[in-house]
């Protein structure tokens, strides 16, 4: 586990291939409909916020006792993640990310 200057531990990111393939559509159909930089924006983001407090970020769903996850869920718009933060190590597992309905 990485250290920070400020001592704050990082958290290690962890998607699967079918999260990023998820994550590429998104962004595809965001730029075709012109919300592609909103969306590069929001990812970036959320993956700042997740490697380095993921506590904070959103808000809790229910918890995986046996498997020592809390599961959570963000909106920074345009997207949808639901993540899992791990109680004894530094670890994020990003479960879904969805592009939400523009709303005219």
């Amino acid at each position: 586990m990485a250290e920070e200057g400020n001592h704050r531990r990082r958290y290690s990111l962890h998607a699967s291939g079918e999260i990023l393939e998820a994550i590429r559509r998104i962004q595809r159909r965001a730029k075709r409909e012109g919300r592609g930089d909103r969306v590069l924006s929001a990812l970036a983001q959320i993956e700042e916020r997740l490697e380095r407090d993921p506590q904070n970020l959103g808000e809790p769903l229910y918890r995986l006792s046996a498997l020592r996850l809390d599961v959570r869920t963000c909106v920074i718009r345009p997207l949808v993640v639901d993540f899992a933060i791990h109680e004894d190590n530094a670890l994020v597992f990003i479960k879904s990310v969805r592009l939400m309905t523009e709303l005219t």
